[in-house]
């Protein structure tokens, strides 16, 4: 269920206005009786450098000025739109702000420490002990991120939300000693998603006997495929591209397992495909830069993050392992409540948070 669905569904709960504020790059707004919508693209400042932050301030600018013309009672604001660097203007607006945050601030357990991530800390710490009064996260992992920039600030953790109904009826997994061996890859095709480390996960695996199946779009796609042709990989790395739902959910109900690759370059908040796969009965193999493998641990494998020999080695491991590979299973299938809960969702979090609002 999408992020934005949900705070509309808030929004109904709760019999409240709204004025909702996209980054959307085509200037537009909707408006009826229980709120607007509205497009606010940022404008790009291409100065070396200083570009970004000064686009980023701007948009900042332009929200706080948005704000003092509605009058909001509460502002929620999600991650990156705008940077928390900037998030403090809207709380001169009068309103409570409340961050949302769906990323990390760092890839877990890769926190830098250069002088401009401590400078950017700095200010992260002085905005959130003064400026924001409740911060919503995605993971345990955010919310440990957020203490340790801030210190003891109020902390709503939630978790990504599934609708029961689309995953009633669940094959089971392919027959374990069926050959190929079927792993498959979900999301984003981009470097710093471990898209072409499968590759050469691919190359360190006995030939005809694994597949790999990668489902999704994105800027390195055409790279991604002239890799594979250089590699001769042709015949056992396919590629899909971004399917429509049903075409999706087939593939991952014709893999064994499903491979998350995510590299220490990207601050992953959770990764919604690892529960994704585990409400679909296919156990994950993926590294603890994923938030949502500490909590969904019994149906993962761990590799060790950027380790192409480390993962490798135990997609062979479950392979070769008929036992192991049935205990992951029966492991998913016992977290499948757990994610279905809908008491940890964003919705649930919006709820008690606006219920906690001072009169």
């Amino acid at each position: 269920m999408t992020w934005s669905a949900q705070f509309f569904e808030f929004c109904r709960l709760e019999k409240l206005s709204f004025y909702a504020v996209s980054r959307f790059a085509k200037s537009g707004s909707f408006k009826d009786s229980a709120g607007t919508v509205k497009n606010m693209p940022r404008w790009n400042i291409r100065i070396p450098k200083i570009g970004y932050e000064i686009t980023v301030a701007i948009h900042a600018l332009r929200l706080f000025l948005l704000a003092l013309r509605v009058r909001p009672r509460i502002i929620f604001v999600e991650s990156g739109v705008p940077d928390g660097t900037y998030l403090w203007l809207l709380r001169l607006s009068g309103a409570k702000v409340v961050p949302i945050l769906h990323c990390a601030f760092w890839p877990e357990g890769f926190r830098p420490t250069g002088m401009g991530a401590r400078l950017r800390q700095m200010i992260y710490r002085a905005a959130w002990r003064g400026c924001f009064w409740r911060t919503l996260v995605v993971s345990p992992a955010c919310g440990r991120q957020l203490t340790a920039i801030a210190g003891n600030v109020p902390i709503f953790v939630f978790k990504p939300s599934f609708p029961a109904s689309s995953f009633q009826s669940v094959a089971e997994p392919q027959d374990h000693g069926q050959l190929p061996f079927r792993v498959m890859y979900a999301g984003r095709i981009e470097e710093n998603k471990g898209v072409f480390d499968i590759l050469s996960i691919a190359e360190r695996l006995p030939r005809g006997k694994f597949e790999f199946t990668l489902c999704g779009d994105g800027p390195a796609l055409p790279a991604l495929k002239r890799e594979i042709a250089g590699r001769g990989l042709d015949d056992i790395v396919k590629t899909f591209g971004k399917l429509d739902r049903p075409e999706l959910l087939a593939r991952y109900l014709d893999a064994h397992i499903v491979l998350v690759p995510t590299r220490s370059t990207f601050e992953e908040g959770f990764a919604m495909v690892v529960a994704e796969a585990i409400l679909l009965l296919r156990p994950v193999v993926t590294s603890p830069v994923v938030p949502a493998a500490e909590i969904l641990a019994a149906a993962i494998l761990m590799a060790r993050t950027d380790d192409v020999q480390s993962y490798a080695d135990q997609i062979a491991n479950i392979q070769s392992d008929e036992a192991g590979y049935v205990n992951l299973v029966a492991h998913a299938r016992r977290l499948r409540p757990f994610i279905l809960d809908d008491s940890t969702s964003l919705l649930a979090a919006l709820r008690a948070v606006w219920r906690d609002l001072p009169a």
